[in-house]
């Protein structure tokens, strides 16, 4: 085999030789001559070693052609062929990091990490298919590890895509990694260094190799004690590691960390705000830098997928956001209104200029709009004043459109309750009631862990030792904490502005805090409901947090959720001998943060993490089974993937495409369920009609911090692992030549003794007479007259006649 195959018509110079000792051959005429009677007598005797001593000149004269001419050709030689016979087997294991970050393109165009660390795997197995030797090759993917280990595999067979295969010359060994991008991944290199392992311990091998092509970022190499334990698993004495690093020094690099519409009633023809969170991950300040803005509409006019273009929806442009300034390692959120009068999944995206990883720059989120949904509110009040006093705020009439449609019940509506009666309303509003009973808790408490909202109103008509021993039991939690006494809160204060302050952070009231308590200053309070301080005694931490508290340090609003649900107490009522809230400018802001928070638990999920399932219900007295997924792409036509949903229950089927139970069970489509973007869902109706819904899906932040570790650190913290690294260009060059410099030094020490041995048998193959003798300064009488005469014998000599 040959490094340079255009070369190999040179050897056609081997014939130089033959051709020039036939041509002088050619050249011989006859002649008679008495005395070469006399020479042809001695030739005939010593005939046969004369031949064998031009045949030898001869020979080596081809062989220095021959030598000549692979050496310039590059020959590497026949040494797979040697090893098979008796050679060492050598195990060579790579590690792929295609975790997100290698997707950088700092300082390499279009080339990015990982197709650096693609070209070193595949300059790697062109060396060894001409190195001697048995060669074993396994390769495996950082993500492929990380997503078996995830699905409770610890197969390596599972995640790797080789397992220990021999090296031959064949390259579609890995042509199939080589095909291979970049996943959209956050992982670090442990899952796949133990299930390496794993593999490297059930092969027997006299050497092994790792190899680990890599970017080294500090965030994944910062502390090496996982990595280097991962490492001891190998069972060879004396492994070698090699770091082979694929990454450049890090340009600028900016990320969409979130977006996500803000917990709101989320109504058709109702303004939604959405935030969209971006990091500095450069070591310098940006400046101006515009967030692009769109919205993605699915409305009655989108009934069918349609793969040939980027989305299947109507793409509306909104009007970009501007970061004026960023510091390095700095965070902002910004936020934006967005704005949909039809029903339906629709879908928002951002993006922002192009730097030098590309997969954070975008991100997309679903927003999924309702018509008007229906809450229900109960009040033990005859007059029903607490009751309408919530409805006019959560139904204002005229030309507000709030999205809630109260409907007031009497008490004795939950007597009799059940999930199914209460399902149907969004959030629960529950204004002094006397007693809960039991059928009434069980209901409320499924409600609430299905996801519904309950908001307790608590008056003088409150039995506490009824609340206590129905509400809170070791299945329900529908309160915060044991309910006390009705305490009075003492007029005045000499340090406070008013009764009522901000308590924890991170409430559904945290978009008022940014005016302080002064807001909160008209507010009267006389009296409230006091809680036992669960905290005390075992010394647990309380399970609710405090939304509003009194100046006496009392809660006054707390939350606390249940299942998937949302529990807002009020230890006051709205009637006023206990408060003027009712009348307070910050009632209504309160009522509406406290009703998106309740209908929060209900709420569709925005966005799932690519390596999350893909799930998809559905009725089949509304659709049929069969259905479309289109996956996401940048570059359209997009993959369209038929589905059949299998019956869960009557009625109903269920569709889960999980990429982690797809690469365990090995099939091959598991990079399309990897994309991040907006996946399409197709579905027939029943009544003949099409409708599409969308589904986002999102990497997990945090890869876009391209700080590089040090080289020298890791070394030292792996000791006494024998680990050298190496970047991928010097990788390139040392694999290059390797393999041909040892075999090169072979050849040209075989030139240089072709060269020598041909010098001897051409002095040999020809005749000299002995040096003339001189005497007193005077030449020898025959050279006399001309000098010294050479005389020629052999094949040329007898081929002569005088």
């Amino acid at each position: 085999m040959f490094l340079y195959p255009a070369l190999l018509a040179g050897f056609a110079f081997v014939a130089v030789p033959l051709l020039v000792h036939l041509i002088n051959m050619l050249r011989h005429r006859r002649r008679r001559w008495a005395a070469m009677d006399f020479l042809l007598a001695s030739y005939r005797k010593q005939k046969k070693w004369l031949r064998l001593r031009q045949l030898l000149l001869l020979l080596t004269r081809l062989a220095v052609a021959a030598v000549l001419v692979m050496m310039l050709c590059g020959w590497t030689g026949g040494r797979q062929i040697l090893g098979a016979l008796g050679g060492q087997t050598t195990h060579h294991i790579i590690i792929l990091d295609d975790s997100y970050s290698m997707g950088d393109v700092s300082g390499g165009g279009e080339t990015t990490s990982y197709d650096r660390a693609l070209q070193a795997l595949q300059q790697l197995t062109q060396r060894l298919v001409n190195d001697e030797g048995n060669h074993q090759l396994t390769v495996m993917r950082a993500s492929r590890a990380a997503l078996a280990v995830q699905g409770g595999s610890d197969s390596g067979d599972v995640a790797a895509d080789l397992s220990s295969q021999t090296v031959l010359g064949d390259s579609s060994l890995i042509a199939r990694v080589m095909a291979t991008a970049v996943s959209p991944i956050r992982t670090d290199l442990v899952p796949a260094l133990d299930l390496a392992g794993e593999l490297a311990a059930a092969t027997s091998a006299d050497n092994q190799y790792v190899y680990i092509a890599s970017d080294f970022r500090a965030r994944d190499w910062g502390s090496t004690e996982r990595l280097a334990e991962a490492m001891r698993k190998f069972s060879s004495d004396d492994l070698k590691v090699r770091m082979i690093d694929c990454a450049n020094r890090p340009e600028r690099n900016l990320a969409i960390t979130d977006l996500a519409p803000v917990q709101d009633v989320w109504v058709a023809g109702v303004p939604v705000v959405v935030r969209a969170t971006i990091k500095n991950y450069s070591p310098r300040e940006v400046k101006n830098v515009t967030l692009a803005c769109r919205v993605i509409r699915y409305g009655d006019q989108v009934n069918s997928v349609d793969p040939s273009r980027r989305v299947s929806g109507v793409v509306d442009s909104l009007p970009g956001l501007v970061i004026e300034s960023l510091a390095a390692g700095a965070e902002i959120t910004k936020s934006f209104q967005v704005f949909v009068g039809e029903t339906g999944t629709h879908a928002i995206e951002v993006e922002l200029p192009s730097d030098a990883l590309a997969v954070d720059n975008q991100r997309i989120c679903t927003l999924p709009l309702t018509d008007v949904e229906r809450v229900l509110v109960i009040d033990s009040d005859l007059d029903e004043s607490g009751a309408y006093t919530v409805a006019a705020v959560l139904d204002p009439g005229s030309q507000v459109r709030i999205g809630a449609q109260p409907d007031i019940k009497p008490p004795a509506f939950l007597r009799s309750a059940t999930l199914e009666m209460l399902a149907p309303y969004r959030a629960i509003y529950l204004m002094d009631l006397p007693q809960i009973n039991e059928t009434t808790a069980t209901a409320l408490q499924q409600y609430v862990e299905a996801g519904g909202g309950i908001a307790w109103f608590l008056g003088d008509a409150v039995q506490a030792s009824d609340y206590n021993r129905i509400l809170l039991t070791q299945d329900r939690r529908l309160l915060p904490a044991p309910l006390q006494t009705i305490e009075e809160l003492p007029v005045g204060g000499s340090s406070q502005t008013g009764d009522v302050l901000f308590g924890d952070n991170d409430t559904f009231l945290d978009p008022l805090r940014s005016a302080g308590d002064a807001s909160l200053s008209m507010i009267g309070v006389a009296k409230g409901w006091t809680l036992v301080d669960e905290a005390d005694g075992a010394g647990e931490p309380r399970r609710y947090r405090k939304v509003l508290v009194r100046r006496d340090g009392i809660p006054l609003v707390t939350e606390h959720t249940s299942g998937a649900g949302t529990v807002v107490t009020v230890l006051s009522s709205l009637a006023p001998g206990w408060t003027n809230w009712p009348g307070d400018p910050t009632f209504v802001p309160f009522m509406l943060l406290s009703n998106a928070r309740l209908w929060s638990g209900a709420s569709a999920s925005t966005s799932h993490a690519v390596t999350q399932p893909l799930r998809k219900t559905l009725s089949t007295r509304s659709y049929f089974p069969e259905m479309k997924l289109v996956t996401p792409s940048q570059s359209p036509p997009r993959v369209v993937m038929e589905i059949i949903g299998t019956e869960a229950e009557p009625d109903t089927v269920r569709v889960s495409l999980d990429p982690v139970e797809r690469l365990i069970a090995g099939e091959s489509n598991v990079d399309e369920l990897l994309r991040p973007g907006l996946f399409e869902w197709g579905l027939l109706k029943a009544d003949g009609g099409g409708q599409v819904i969308p589904s986002a899906s999102t990497i997990v932040g945090g890869e876009g911090d391209l700080e590089r570790a040090d080289a020298a650190e890791i070394r030292r913290a792996l000791l006494p692992i024998d680990v050298q690294f190496v970047s991928s260009e010097d990788w390139r060059q040392q694999n290059q030549f390797a393999g041909s410099s040892t075999l090169g030094l072979m050849l040209l020490a075989l030139l240089g003794l072709l060269l020598a041995a041909e010098q001897a048998l051409a002095y040999w193959a020809s005749y000299h007479t002995r040096a003339p003798v001189s005497t007193g300064g005077t030449m020898a009488a025959e050279d006399r007259g001309g000098g010294s005469q050479r005389h020629e014998f052999g094949l040329a000599a007898g081929g002569r006649s005088a």
